[in-house]
């Protein structure tokens, strides 16, 4: 168990209001604040992030993870592009200078001016793919694995110079641009890793070389005398290093150090001064009511992070209000599996299951995004979100039994071979290749596969939080935490096999007896629950259940949810079904091509064309739900979401006009699918 905590400082206060002002004086020197972006009083945040490498998967997540990492994509990303992640030695010998005007990514290009975000494109593939390997490595504690992420962190740091700064690019370029670049992106997705690992292993040289290579940053883009938005052509790399709030929000919360979060508000501020490529976090743009997110949907969802810390940066009405509007909007662009528009613009359009695909990308920076609005907020809904995200287009748009996923996919899914629909127009000059399955996607952007390698580290490390008086069990599913409260040293492991089942046991071990509280989620599909405590007190009238008690060595809690079959309606008013957090989907026939295969063992590319498009045209019967009924067979270890979990009931077949009784199953269990379903104009007496 935890001996020492190495958080410097609670966060459960913030600063008095004589001080947070005080600190925003320097920021009026040069010019006046408007008054949107002024410090009032920053908000106590409700929860805290436990370190990094605290919470730490087990059952069935642990071997997903486990096997991501030894047998696919995670671990072995490298060995099937290595000229993108080897032999570009980014942030070392191959830093880009002046003298550097072209980079061969992969990617087909068809617009030379568009090829200037390609020469920092590596820093993104390489610190993505490095943060979930390394993340996953540490949380599986796979020794062979954790070789090579210490030689990997050893290096990262031999690269910084002795002003301190860790980046991609030579004296003669960094912080000097008139255009398009990543400099701010290259360094967030670089520090992320460094501070992962710092948490877990607590080598303070690491932290102590990303404050350096922070102080660097903010002395050259000085706050209220620089612009480091304010640029000629800026493209993705420019929006993406507003993520710099990421690393700003992380420091403090490790630090204490004030001056973080006022960077992180100015950086926020900065970024809505200038006409940019993206423009959907702007606040003049949430403000209206009439406008609809439009950009990049990557951007759009990772911007959302920024917003989040600024408004804690200030605590500015005006801020708030813009995250209210933001979240008003998002609710727009969510597919009933909770993915959001990114195939991969979200160009003005309203979520559709069928014709709205979402990159796996934009799946990730949501779910982060949902994540620091869970640990900042409290609000037990943004936990549902996360699980519902993940289980559902998170797991959905991996290959089930390949070591794959989908660039892009949309909820239904009736083809994957390369466009939106198998019967939709080709256009040769820009082919569209992103729906369908790959463990690299070298011909788009090798940016997906390393996220989908991020987002179940981001999820566990999400499973556990602490409060002020304990911990919280805010994400369900197997896991352990082992930390200290109160000063002493405490071990909890949660043994369930959720989502595919909705019980869990809790089984609680402490250095010594020591009072707490524990606060488990009330999941919000939860139609009733049976909880078993011995000896605590139990308060369970809010949105997260209360267990106060001196616990003991042994001690145990067991807690059992309730669920219905739910019906729903999407934006579309077409229907779908949910059983706990699970959506279900009808399982459709595909033909499967392979149409790469890599040198590395076990490594294709995959495309399905449909087989019997007739098999997609059922429609719903509307108040069927009841009579869907939830069965299960005993889970399988080795396969989990192939377990046989169904909603078996009736959907009307327009071709044969008859009912006709189907299987659902979880979404992640699927290739080809459809999940929603018009509405029959048919009444059930009538069918015959």
């Amino acid at each position: 168990m935890k001996k020492t905590q190495r958080f410097r400082k609670p966060l459960f206060t913030h600063l008095p209001l004589a001080l947070s002002v005080a600190a925003c004086q320097p920021l009026d020197s040069q010019t006046e604040l408007q008054a949107t972006y002024r410090i009032i009083s920053p908000p106590a945040q409700t929860f805290e992030w436990l370190q990094f490498g605290e919470v730490k998967p087990r059952g069935w997540i642990r071997q997903q993870m486990e096997q991501d990492l030894t047998e696919g994509f995670v671990g072995q990303l490298d060995k099937l592009v290595p000229d993108l992640i080897h032999e570009d030695d980014i942030y070392g010998k191959d830093r880009l200078t002046r003298k550097v005007k072209s980079k061969d990514v992969g990617t087909v290009s068809h617009d030379a001016e568009w090829e200037v975000q390609y020469l920092w494109w590596n820093s993104e593939t390489q610190s993505n793919w490095w943060d979930g390997l390394v993340r996953t490595a540490l949380l599986t504690n796979n020794r062979k694995f954790l070789d090579k992420v210490d030689a990997y962190v050893e290096r990262m740091l031999s690269y910084q110079d002795d002003d301190g700064y860790l980046g991609i690019y030579a004296p003669d370029l960094r912080y000097n641009f008139s255009g398009e670049n990543g400099e701010l992106w290259a360094q967030s997705s670089l520090f992320r890793v460094l501070l992962g690992y710092y948490e877990a292993t607590g080598k303070d040289e690491v932290l102590t070389a990303v404050e350096r290579a922070v102080a660097v940053t903010m002395h050259h883009y000085p706050i209220g005398e620089s612009t480091p938005f304010k640029v000629e052509k800026p493209f993705a790399g420019v929006g993406h290093g507003l993520t710099f709030t990421d690393t700003l929000d992380r420091l403090y919360q490790l630090t204490g150090k004030r001056e973080y979060m006022d960077y992180a508000l100015w950086l926020y501020q900065d970024y809505n001064q200038h006409d940019l490529e993206e423009v959907d976090i702007h606040y003049d743009n949430l403000m209206n009511p009439d406008y609809r997110f439009k950009g990049h949907g990557v951007h759009t969802y990772e911007h959302l992070r920024s917003l989040v810390t600024a408004y804690y940066a200030s605590g500015n009405p005006q801020l708030k209000a813009a995250l209210d509007a933001y979240l008003e909007k998002l609710d727009t662009v969510l597919t009933p599996s909770g993915g959001p528009i990114g195939d991969e613009w979200v160009a003005h359009r309203h979520a559709h299951a069928s014709d709205t695909g979402y990159e796996y990308c934009s799946i990730h920076e949501l779910l982060a995004s949902y994540t620091q609005l869970l640990q900042k907020e409290g609000t037990s809904a943004w936990a549902d979100r996360i699980e519902w995200l993940l289980f559902n287009a998170g797991q959905g748009a991996r290959h089930p039994e390949e070591s794959a996923i989908a660039y892009c996919k949309t909820d239904n899914s009736l083809s994957m071979e390369g466009k939106l629909h198998s019967h939709g127009p080709d256009d040769p000059g820009h082919a569209q290749t992103r729906f369908k399955y790959s463990p690299v996607h070298k011909d788009v952007a090798v940016c997906c596969v390393p996220n989908a390698g991020r987002i179940y580290p981001y999820f566990v490390n999400s499973m556990w939080l602490r409060h002020d008086r304990g911990l919280v069990a805010s994400l369900y599913g197997p896991s352990e935490v082992d930390t200290e409260v109160n000063g002493v040293g405490v071990k909890i492991l949660e043994s369930t096999n959720y989502p595919f089942e909705f019980g869990a046991s809790f089984t609680i071990s402490v250095e010594e007896p020591v009072n707490f509280e524990i606060l488990l989620r009330k999941p919000a599909w939860m139609t009733d629950m049976e909880l078993n405590a011995a000896g605590a007190e139990i308060d369970a009238s809010g949105e997260y259940i209360r267990l106060q008690k001196t616990w003991q060595n042994g001690d145990r809690i067991d807690v059992q949810f309730e669920a219905d079959v739910q019906q729903h309606q999407d934006l579309n008013n077409d229907y779908y079904l949910s059983h706990g957090p699970l959506v279900y989907a009808l399982p459709l026939s595909g033909e499967e091509t392979v149409t790469k295969t890599f040198p590395l063992d076990g490594f294709h590319n995959f495309q399905y064309a449909p087989a019997t498009p007739e098999q997609s045209g059922y429609q719903y019967v509307t108040g069927s739900a009841p009579e869907f009924k939830f069965s299960r067979a005993p889970l399988d270890p080795q396969k989990p979401w192939a377990t046989e979990l169904s909603l078996t009931g009736a959907l009307y077949n327009n071709t044969t006009r008859d009912l006709e009784t189907v299987n659902l199953v979880p979404i992640g269990n699927t290739i080809l699918r459809k999940v929603t379903f018009e509405a029959s104009s048919v009444e059930t007496a009538d069918i015959q």
